[in-house]
């Protein structure tokens, strides 16, 4: 069963429904083979410190968070076919559609709350 949660930062809601990728397939499978991500849709990898975008058809936005649920470090617009290295520290990763950061103004050390 799929589980969806929405992702808030500074009072905005800045994904309506992400999808929780909290067990090896999920993660493994990941945006694979998508044809796209919804509007205001997501996809949170836990535990997860780094990714790859193999497989995918379009370009995302990353935020990788600590253990605290803090922004850790920020990957805008990474095409398909790429390989993020591990960030220190990073316990999640939250993949957006690419231009989300800029829209929302998403900065290192900002707090994302998962709420049910």
């Amino acid at each position: 069963m799929t589980r969806y949660c929405k992702a808030v930062v500074n009072g905005k809601v800045i994904c309506e429904k992400v999808e929780l990728a909290d067990n090896f397939f999920r993660r493994f499978m990941g945006l694979m083979y998508r044809k796209k991500l919804d509007e205001n849709a997501g996809l949170l990898l836990d535990p997860c410190k780094e990714i790859h975008t193999f497989g995918m058809k379009f370009a995302i936005d990353t935020l990788t968070i600590s253990r605290d649920n803090i922004i850790i470090y920020i990957d805008e617009n990474i095409a398909p076919r790429r390989v993020r290295p591990g960030v220190k520290g990073g316990k999640k990763v939250l993949e957006l559609n690419a231009g989300t950061i800029k829209k929302y103004g998403l900065e290192l050390g900002d707090l994302v709350e998962f709420q049910e």
